[in-house]
């Protein structure tokens, strides 16, 4: 592993020291936990139709009080997870957005308030360092959450749901 990844590590192992997760994992879940131990709000929002414009999959949107995910709609589980996990990478990087990122903010609904921005970031292209950065920590997320300790879920149905979770993933889950 080079510096570069061992640093990106640490920082997710930082940033995720006290979040407890739910079983069967649910990204929504994930983001209240992540919320709960930052002390800001995490709202994740789905993409409107682009309208043939070229809108990015993923976009976080920095408020000074909290935060937004915008995500694609029409994607599948596993892919709008990493969706999610990459626009996180950025806040856990502390990366700042571009001005070519913020202009996406005027094809964007009308609650995302211009004047109430503090940062947005949105993946437009892999060719930066703080994209590839924020691809390579969305793995390393991934990763990490799978081994982070575990809440009892909420749901009436929470023993039921972690038997079924033990048994389709016995290896993953033996905790």
């Amino acid at each position: 592993m080079g510096e570069r990844e061992s640093r990106l590590w640490r920082v997710c192992e930082d940033a995720l020291r006290d979040v407890r997760v739910q079983r069967p994992f649910t990204i929504e879940s994930f983001c209240e936990a992540l919320s709960a131990q930052r002390g800001r709000r995490l709202v994740l929002r789905e993409l409107p139709d682009s309208d043939g414009l070229r809108l990015p999959c993923g976009l976080w949107v920095a408020y000074p009080d909290e935060d937004h995910i915008w995500h694609i709609a029409a994607t599948s589980q596993r892919h709008r997870q990493q969706v999610v996990f990459h626009e996180i990478a950025h806040m856990l990087l502390d990366h700042k957005g571009s001005s070519a990122v913020s202009s996406l903010l005027a094809a964007l609904p009308p609650e995302i308030a211009p004047s109430r921005v503090s940062a947005v970031f949105g993946r437009t292209n892999y060719s930066t360092d703080q994209e590839h950065d924020a691809e390579l920590t969305a793995t390393i997320l991934d990763e990490i959450v799978d081994q982070l300790p575990t809440t009892p879920s909420t749901s009436p149905h929470g023993l039921l749901d972690r038997v079924d979770a033990t048994m389709a993933h016995p290896r993953r889950n033996c905790r």
